[in-house]
Protein backbone atom coordinates (compact mmCIF):
# COMPACT_ATOMS: atom_id res chain seq x y z
CA UNK A 1 0.00 0.00 0.00
CA UNK A 2 2.60 2.27 0.86
CA UNK A 3 3.91 2.43 -3.01
CA UNK A 4 0.43 3.00 -4.45
CA UNK A 5 0.15 6.02 -1.54
CA UNK A 6 3.43 7.22 -2.82
CA UNK A 7 2.73 7.31 -6.72
CA UNK A 8 -1.07 8.93 -6.17
CA UNK A 9 0.93 11.35 -3.94
CA UNK A 10 3.30 12.11 -6.73
CA UNK A 11 0.36 12.00 -9.36
CA UNK A 12 -1.17 14.78 -7.56
CA UNK A 13 -3.85 12.33 -5.60
CA UNK A 14 -2.72 13.92 -2.18
CA UNK A 15 -6.05 12.87 -0.75
CA UNK A 16 -6.07 9.40 -2.09
CA UNK A 17 -2.23 9.31 -0.61
CA UNK A 18 -2.66 10.11 2.66
CA UNK A 19 -6.08 8.17 2.80
CA UNK A 20 -3.60 4.92 1.82
CA UNK A 21 -1.26 5.85 4.55
CA UNK A 22 -4.10 5.96 7.51
CA UNK A 23 -5.97 2.93 6.46
CA UNK A 24 -2.25 0.89 6.32
CA UNK A 25 -1.39 2.69 10.33
CA UNK A 26 -4.94 1.11 11.51
CA UNK A 27 -4.17 -2.61 9.58
CA UNK A 28 -1.07 -2.77 10.91
CA UNK A 29 -1.97 -1.50 14.52
CA UNK A 30 -4.95 -4.13 14.25
CA UNK A 31 -3.30 -6.91 13.25
CA UNK A 32 -0.13 -5.95 16.00
CA UNK A 33 -2.24 -6.28 18.61
CA UNK A 34 -5.40 -9.03 17.23
CA UNK A 35 -3.45 -11.26 15.71
CA UNK A 36 -2.00 -12.46 18.71
CA UNK A 37 -4.64 -13.22 20.82
CA UNK A 38 -6.37 -14.71 18.33
CA UNK A 39 -3.50 -17.42 18.02
CA UNK A 40 -3.37 -17.52 21.33
CA UNK A 41 -6.76 -18.00 22.04
CA UNK A 42 -6.54 -20.77 19.38
CA UNK A 43 -4.10 -22.51 20.80
CA UNK A 44 -4.34 -22.17 24.86
CA UNK A 45 -1.84 -20.24 25.59
CA UNK A 46 -1.11 -16.30 26.89
CA UNK A 47 -0.91 -14.18 24.19
CA UNK A 48 2.80 -13.15 25.39
CA UNK A 49 4.26 -16.29 25.20
CA UNK A 50 2.68 -16.82 21.94
CA UNK A 51 4.64 -13.78 20.85
CA UNK A 52 7.80 -15.11 22.43
CA UNK A 53 7.91 -18.22 21.08
CA UNK A 54 7.41 -16.93 17.67
CA UNK A 55 10.23 -14.90 18.37
CA UNK A 56 12.53 -17.32 19.69
CA UNK A 57 11.26 -19.44 16.91
CA UNK A 58 12.02 -17.38 14.28
CA UNK A 59 15.93 -16.14 15.64
CA UNK A 60 16.56 -19.86 16.09
CA UNK A 61 15.31 -21.10 12.70
CA UNK A 62 14.23 -17.90 10.57
CA UNK A 63 10.83 -18.24 8.92
CA UNK A 64 10.20 -21.77 10.16
CA UNK A 65 11.17 -21.60 13.41
CA UNK A 66 8.24 -18.61 13.48
CA UNK A 67 5.54 -21.45 12.91
CA UNK A 68 7.83 -24.22 14.92
CA UNK A 69 8.42 -22.12 17.73
CA UNK A 70 4.89 -21.90 18.95
CA UNK A 71 4.23 -25.56 18.40
CA UNK A 72 7.44 -26.48 20.54
CA UNK A 73 5.91 -24.66 23.17
CA UNK A 74 2.37 -26.16 23.15
CA UNK A 75 4.55 -29.86 23.62
CA UNK A 76 6.88 -28.36 26.31
CA UNK A 77 3.70 -26.81 28.00
CA UNK A 78 1.90 -30.17 28.07
CA UNK A 79 4.66 -32.02 28.95
CA UNK A 80 5.11 -29.65 31.85
CA UNK A 81 1.63 -29.39 32.88
CA UNK A 82 1.21 -33.18 33.07
CA UNK A 83 4.24 -33.39 35.64
CA UNK A 84 2.77 -31.13 37.46
CA UNK A 85 -0.71 -32.50 37.46
CA UNK A 86 0.87 -36.33 38.46
CA UNK A 87 2.87 -34.83 41.19
CA UNK A 88 6.11 -35.49 39.54
CA UNK A 89 7.44 -31.76 40.42
CA UNK A 90 6.75 -32.22 43.88
CA UNK A 91 7.79 -35.51 44.51
CA UNK A 92 11.31 -33.95 43.24
CA UNK A 93 10.82 -30.88 45.45
CA UNK A 94 10.19 -32.86 48.52
CA UNK A 95 13.33 -35.12 48.03
CA UNK A 96 15.51 -32.11 47.95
Amino acid sequence: MTPWAIISACNGNITLGICLIVLYVIVLVVRQFLEPRIVSSKIGIHPIFTLIAMYTGFKISGLIGLFIGPIIFIILKDIFSTMIDEGVVKNIMNRI
